[in-house]
Protein backbone atom coordinates (compact mmCIF):
# COMPACT_ATOMS: atom_id res chain seq x y z
CA UNK A 1 0.00 0.00 0.00
CA UNK A 2 2.75 2.11 1.17
CA UNK A 3 4.16 1.70 -2.03
CA UNK A 4 1.41 2.30 -4.48
CA UNK A 5 0.65 5.57 -2.73
CA UNK A 6 4.32 6.83 -3.18
CA UNK A 7 4.12 5.87 -6.50
CA UNK A 8 1.05 7.65 -7.26
CA UNK A 9 2.95 11.03 -5.84
CA UNK A 10 6.02 10.62 -7.95
CA UNK A 11 3.95 10.00 -11.11
CA UNK A 12 1.51 12.87 -10.09
CA UNK A 13 4.90 15.28 -9.67
CA UNK A 14 6.32 13.56 -13.02
CA UNK A 15 3.21 15.08 -14.80
CA UNK A 16 3.82 18.89 -13.09
CA UNK A 17 7.10 18.64 -14.01
CA UNK A 18 6.58 17.63 -17.64
CA UNK A 19 3.90 20.14 -18.31
CA UNK A 20 5.81 23.04 -16.83
CA UNK A 21 9.19 21.89 -18.33
CA UNK A 22 7.25 21.89 -22.03
CA UNK A 23 6.73 25.09 -21.68
CA UNK A 24 9.75 26.73 -20.58
CA UNK A 25 11.89 24.38 -22.92
CA UNK A 26 9.96 24.71 -26.38
CA UNK A 27 9.91 28.34 -25.70
CA UNK A 28 13.45 28.19 -25.60
CA UNK A 29 14.13 30.18 -22.21
CA UNK A 30 17.44 31.17 -20.85
CA UNK A 31 19.01 29.13 -18.09
CA UNK A 32 17.66 31.87 -15.61
CA UNK A 33 14.50 32.27 -16.93
CA UNK A 34 14.11 28.33 -16.01
CA UNK A 35 15.77 28.32 -13.08
CA UNK A 36 13.22 30.89 -11.90
CA UNK A 37 10.07 28.71 -13.08
CA UNK A 38 11.64 25.93 -11.25
CA UNK A 39 12.03 28.00 -8.00
CA UNK A 40 8.53 28.76 -7.96
CA UNK A 41 7.31 25.57 -7.68
CA UNK A 42 10.45 24.52 -5.27
CA UNK A 43 8.82 27.74 -2.85
CA UNK A 44 4.79 26.02 -3.26
CA UNK A 45 5.35 23.04 -2.69
CA UNK A 46 7.78 24.36 0.47
CA UNK A 47 4.90 26.09 1.78
CA UNK A 48 2.60 23.76 1.03
CA UNK A 49 4.11 21.20 2.85
CA UNK A 50 4.31 23.50 6.09
CA UNK A 51 0.80 23.99 5.93
CA UNK A 52 -0.81 20.71 4.16
CA UNK A 53 -1.14 19.16 8.34
CA UNK A 54 -3.35 22.23 9.89
CA UNK A 55 -6.01 21.78 6.47
CA UNK A 56 -9.01 19.70 7.20
CA UNK A 57 -10.11 17.14 4.33
CA UNK A 58 -13.21 18.79 3.87
CA UNK A 59 -11.37 21.86 3.23
CA UNK A 60 -9.10 20.16 0.93
CA UNK A 61 -11.69 18.86 -1.06
CA UNK A 62 -13.63 22.38 -1.28
CA UNK A 63 -10.14 23.56 -2.56
CA UNK A 64 -9.95 20.92 -5.14
CA UNK A 65 -13.58 21.51 -5.73
CA UNK A 66 -12.63 24.99 -6.55
CA UNK A 67 -9.75 24.35 -8.62
CA UNK A 68 -12.39 23.13 -11.37
CA UNK A 69 -13.27 26.82 -11.90
CA UNK A 70 -9.37 27.21 -11.95
CA UNK A 71 -9.14 24.37 -14.29
CA UNK A 72 -11.69 25.79 -16.90
CA UNK A 73 -10.12 29.13 -17.31
CA UNK A 74 -6.62 27.75 -17.71
CA UNK A 75 -8.09 24.87 -20.45
CA UNK A 76 -9.55 28.45 -22.25
CA UNK A 77 -6.11 29.78 -22.03
CA UNK A 78 -4.45 26.77 -23.11
CA UNK A 79 -6.39 26.41 -26.25
CA UNK A 80 -6.55 30.26 -27.30
CA UNK A 81 -2.83 31.01 -26.87
CA UNK A 82 -2.14 27.93 -28.65
CA UNK A 83 -4.34 28.48 -31.17
CA UNK A 84 -2.70 32.20 -31.32
CA UNK A 85 0.62 31.02 -31.18
CA UNK A 86 0.03 29.11 -34.29
CA UNK A 87 -1.83 31.87 -35.81
CA UNK A 88 1.53 34.40 -35.75
CA UNK A 89 3.77 31.95 -36.46
CA UNK A 90 2.34 31.28 -39.97
CA UNK A 91 0.68 34.42 -40.59
CA UNK A 92 3.69 36.57 -40.45
CA UNK A 93 6.42 34.23 -38.55
CA UNK A 94 6.02 36.38 -34.97
CA UNK A 95 7.09 33.76 -32.53
CA UNK A 96 4.98 34.76 -29.46
CA UNK A 97 5.62 31.97 -27.59
CA UNK A 98 7.95 33.47 -24.99
CA UNK A 99 4.12 35.73 -24.23
CA UNK A 100 2.35 32.76 -24.36
CA UNK A 101 4.51 29.52 -22.57
CA UNK A 102 3.36 30.57 -18.78
CA UNK A 103 -0.05 28.90 -20.03
CA UNK A 104 1.84 25.80 -19.70
CA UNK A 105 4.66 26.55 -16.72
CA UNK A 106 2.19 27.77 -14.46
CA UNK A 107 0.91 25.16 -11.43
CA UNK A 108 -2.63 23.89 -11.46
CA UNK A 109 -3.79 24.36 -7.93
CA UNK A 110 -6.47 21.68 -8.22
CA UNK A 111 -3.61 19.22 -9.02
CA UNK A 112 -1.61 20.43 -6.51
CA UNK A 113 -4.02 20.36 -3.77
CA UNK A 114 -4.54 16.43 -4.75
CA UNK A 115 -0.95 16.01 -5.09
CA UNK A 116 -0.20 17.13 -1.79
CA UNK A 117 -3.16 15.35 -0.21
CA UNK A 118 -1.54 12.36 -1.27
CA UNK A 119 2.01 13.46 0.00
CA UNK A 120 -0.03 14.22 3.08
CA UNK A 121 -1.61 10.64 3.08
CA UNK A 122 2.18 9.38 2.90
CA UNK A 123 3.56 11.40 5.54
CA UNK A 124 1.06 10.04 7.90
CA UNK A 125 2.01 6.33 7.05
CA UNK A 126 5.84 6.67 6.95
CA UNK A 127 5.89 8.91 9.83
CA UNK A 128 7.48 11.72 7.93
CA UNK A 129 7.08 15.29 8.61
CA UNK A 130 4.83 16.90 5.99
CA UNK A 131 6.94 19.89 5.96
CA UNK A 132 9.80 17.67 5.02
CA UNK A 133 7.68 16.04 2.41
CA UNK A 134 6.93 19.27 1.23
CA UNK A 135 10.67 20.14 0.79
CA UNK A 136 11.26 17.46 -0.77
CA UNK A 137 8.92 17.85 -3.03
CA UNK A 138 9.71 20.95 -4.08
CA UNK A 139 13.68 19.85 -4.74
CA UNK A 140 12.41 17.27 -6.97
CA UNK A 141 10.09 19.71 -8.65
CA UNK A 142 13.13 22.24 -9.18
CA UNK A 143 15.73 18.83 -10.33
CA UNK A 144 13.29 17.73 -12.57
CA UNK A 145 11.98 20.80 -14.09
CA UNK A 146 15.09 22.41 -14.55
CA UNK A 147 16.54 19.22 -16.27
CA UNK A 148 13.82 18.38 -18.76
CA UNK A 149 13.40 21.82 -20.00
CA UNK A 150 17.05 22.02 -20.57
CA UNK A 151 16.81 19.02 -22.79
CA UNK A 152 13.69 20.48 -24.33
CA UNK A 153 15.32 23.30 -25.54
CA UNK A 154 17.11 21.29 -27.83
CA UNK A 155 14.61 20.35 -29.61
CA UNK A 156 14.34 22.12 -33.15
CA UNK A 157 11.41 23.44 -34.81
CA UNK A 158 9.25 26.28 -34.64
CA UNK A 159 6.49 27.27 -32.26
CA UNK A 160 4.02 25.50 -34.17
CA UNK A 161 4.93 22.67 -31.96
CA UNK A 162 4.36 24.76 -28.84
CA UNK A 163 1.22 25.97 -29.79
CA UNK A 164 -0.30 22.27 -30.67
CA UNK A 165 1.26 20.61 -27.43
CA UNK A 166 -0.95 23.82 -25.50
CA UNK A 167 -4.29 22.75 -27.44
CA UNK A 168 -3.59 19.09 -26.43
CA UNK A 169 -3.44 19.76 -22.85
CA UNK A 170 -5.96 22.50 -22.97
CA UNK A 171 -8.31 19.68 -24.90
CA UNK A 172 -7.16 17.55 -21.50
CA UNK A 173 -8.20 19.73 -18.98
CA UNK A 174 -11.54 19.98 -20.42
CA UNK A 175 -11.61 16.17 -19.94
CA UNK A 176 -10.56 17.27 -16.39
CA UNK A 177 -13.29 19.66 -15.95
CA UNK A 178 -16.10 17.13 -16.99
CA UNK A 179 -15.03 14.50 -14.59
CA UNK A 180 -13.59 15.80 -11.34
CA UNK A 181 -16.89 17.52 -10.02
CA UNK A 182 -18.51 13.90 -10.72
CA UNK A 183 -15.49 12.09 -8.98
CA UNK A 184 -16.07 14.74 -5.57
CA UNK A 185 -19.63 13.87 -5.06
CA UNK A 186 -19.04 10.46 -5.97
CA UNK A 187 -16.83 10.56 -2.85
CA UNK A 188 -19.86 11.82 -0.89
CA UNK A 189 -22.65 9.63 -2.12
CA UNK A 190 -23.31 5.82 -2.04
CA UNK A 191 -22.40 3.97 -5.37
CA UNK A 192 -25.79 3.14 -5.20
CA UNK A 193 -27.51 5.94 -5.20
CA UNK A 194 -26.08 9.26 -7.51
CA UNK A 195 -27.43 12.51 -6.44
CA UNK A 196 -28.90 14.71 -9.53
CA UNK A 197 -26.85 17.73 -8.63
CA UNK A 198 -24.03 15.65 -10.02
CA UNK A 199 -25.62 15.92 -13.93
CA UNK A 200 -26.35 19.78 -13.21
CA UNK A 201 -22.69 20.47 -12.27
CA UNK A 202 -21.75 18.91 -15.18
CA UNK A 203 -23.78 21.21 -17.68
CA UNK A 204 -21.38 24.50 -17.03
CA UNK A 205 -18.30 21.63 -18.42
CA UNK A 206 -20.47 20.83 -21.67
CA UNK A 207 -21.22 24.56 -22.29
CA UNK A 208 -17.80 25.30 -22.01
CA UNK A 209 -17.16 22.38 -24.25
CA UNK A 210 -18.64 23.35 -27.02
CA UNK A 211 -18.36 27.05 -26.81
CA UNK A 212 -14.26 26.13 -28.10
CA UNK A 213 -15.66 23.48 -30.57
CA UNK A 214 -17.95 26.45 -31.70
CA UNK A 215 -14.52 29.01 -31.45
CA UNK A 216 -12.46 26.20 -33.45
CA UNK A 217 -15.10 25.86 -36.27
CA UNK A 218 -15.26 29.82 -36.89
CA UNK A 219 -11.38 30.22 -37.10
CA UNK A 220 -11.20 26.91 -39.12
CA UNK A 221 -13.62 29.22 -41.65
CA UNK A 222 -11.72 32.42 -41.90
CA UNK A 223 -8.69 30.22 -42.86
CA UNK A 224 -6.33 29.13 -40.30
CA UNK A 225 -5.10 25.85 -40.01
CA UNK A 226 -4.45 24.44 -36.67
Amino acid sequence: MDVAIALGVLTGLLIFALKASMGCGLAHLSCREIVLVASGYLLVATAMGLVIDRMSIDLMAEMIRAGVAMHTVLAICLVALGMLTLREWRRSGTDISRKTFWALSIPCPACMVATFLSCGVLADVIKISPARIGAAVGLMLFVTITSISLLLRRIRGGPDIIGRVMMLLGGFYILSIMLLPSYIQLQKTSLDCIAPEMHSELVPSYLILLLLISIGYVIRRKGVIV
